[in-house]
């Protein structure tokens, strides 16, 4: 208690002096007989500690406030205010430490500063030693290739079907993000079999000859099978007629939204595409290739881009050839279909958009299935 004391009363000198270089030289005192005592402090305590150190990092020198992060950060019972103004400095060096290791900083603590905060922010929430699925999803909406492969690669990380949906749209042209996914034991197998069906034939050898040998004739068939797929797939593509029915009533589009609802109750998926196309401005190409997705979420994300209701988005949704005979039920995507944002859904789509170059289906997998 006598250290206590004294602390205190130097703290008192430093804060009535208003240097920096007296509150930095407490600081480090204080931050010293935090960490020493921090198992045995109770909740009111850490409150006090939290209450002085605020004060004290008040106009301090950014290498004070550097060395107090990294200090703080590996703590358990942290002071969670001085965590929190740590976590949302402007400079890395400062907030670094607490984003990348603090367990102070909360899931919506951690959900803003990813969607407010620098790229390098960013990528040291990205390296936490676990992310659960809220906070990866709020990384995977920035976009980024570095910090997809950042979370892809990160073991500790936690993915909802929304969150790998969402890897996989992004991994689409992208070989590197491509093979990190697939390295994840938690892939859901129909999201693999996506990834697969969109990787380009260097990344498919390369999981191919870096998979175990009992693992590898499961891999070839399920190549065998994407590449049957494809070619059913590229036999049906017949968009011309279609298209050519949508342009009578396209231009308006509260009756183009009620012909799409009549179109998908009708499993007509040729004027589905090319209305949705219309709708949305995406090239009837780009719509194809989502409408024959194992995932629904980029559909989900099309249809919520073009300000669907429900009703029709789940019309949309069952459409889809996937989704006869699938076991899910469409109605379980009903709540995410609400929580996606209209501006995260058109960012994410017009990233995905930008990958692509409206290219034909990924190549036959005759090489690989002789390997």
């Amino acid at each position: 208690m006598s250290l206590f004391r004294s602390v205190m009363d130097e703290l008192e000198v430093a804060l009535k002096s208003g240097t920096p270089g007296k509150r930095t030289e407490v600081l480090r005192q204080v931050t010293v007989l935090f960490a020493n005592g921090v198992d045995k402090l109770s909740e009111q305590q850490v409150i006090l500690f939290d209450d002085v150190m605020s004060h004290l990092i008040t106009h301090i020198e950014s290498e004070a406030l550097a060395e107090l992060s990294a200090r703080l950060a590996p703590l358990q019972n942290a002071p969670p205010r001085v965590i929190r103004r740590l976590a949302t400095d402007d400079a890395i060096e400062i907030a670094g430490p607490v984003l990348e290791k603090s367990d102070a900083l909360t899931e919506d603590d951690l959900v803003e500063i990813a969607k407010t905060k620098s790229h390098d922010h960013q990528l040291k929430i990205a390296a936490r030693p676990q992310l659960n699925e809220v906070v990866t999803e709020a990384l995977l909406d920035q976009c980024d290739f570095e910090i997809a492969n950042k979370v892809a690669a990160n073991k500790g990380a936690r993915f909802s079907q929304a969150g790998f949906s969402k890897l996989i749209l992004m991994a689409d042209g992208n070989d590197r993000l491509t093979a990190t996914i697939a390295k994840r034991t938690d892939l859901p197998p129909p999201l693999f079999r996506e990834l697969l069906a969109r990787a380009t034939e260097t990344v498919r050898n390369t999981l191919l000859s870096s998979a175990p040998p009992e693992a590898r004739s499961g891999l070839k068939k399920i190549l065998k099978d994407i590449s049957s797929e494809i070619g059913t797939r590229i036999a049906s593509k017949h968009y011309s007629e279609a298209q050519r029915l949508v342009t009578t009533f396209s231009q308006d589009t509260p009756l183009t939204k009620q012909k799409l609802l009549e179109f998908a109750k009708g499993k007509r998926i040729a004027e589905t595409v090319a209305t949705l196309a219309a709708l949305s401005a995406v090239p009837v190409e780009l719509v194809d290739r989502l409408v024959y997705s194992a995932s629904p979420y980029g559909i989900m994300l099309l249809c919520k881009v073009t300000a669907l209701y429900w009703n029709a988005a789940r019309a949309v949704f069952l459409v889809r050839p996937q989704a006869e005979g699938s076991t899910l039920d469409v109605d379980d995507f009903y709540q995410d279909y609400e929580n996606i944002s209209a501006s995260s859904a058109q960012r994410l789509l017009r990233f995905w958009q930008s990958q692509q170059a409206v290219k034909a289906d990924p190549p036959r997998t005759r090489e690989l299935l002789a390997i």
